[in-house]
């Protein structure tokens, strides 16, 4: 764990308590564990996926977005539609 031993690990946590204070240092410990949560909860779940359009609508065929008739381009990814 970075070279930190259990001396140094104290001796950080006394400077943060001297530091923030006894009430604020629940605080930035909550904040922090729900950022590094979110952070691999990111990893873990695959992004946002576009959801399909119904069939009588125009696509992109790259991105999958709809399209509206008169775009000569989609706006998101740029790919020229398609005849």
């Amino acid at each position: 764990m970075f070279g930190l031993g259990m001396p140094e690990l104290l001796i950080i946590l006394l400077i943060a308590l001297l530091i923030f204070g006894a009430a604020k240092l629940p605080q930035i410990g909550s904040s922090l564990g729900g950022a590094i949560r979110e952070f691999k909860k990111s990893f873990e779940s695959p992004g946002k996926e576009v959801p399909p359009a119904p069939p009588d609508e125009l696509v992109c065929s790259q991105c999958r977005r709809p399209l509206q008739k008169e775009w000569s381009a989609c706006p998101h990814c740029g790919t020229k539609r398609e005849a």
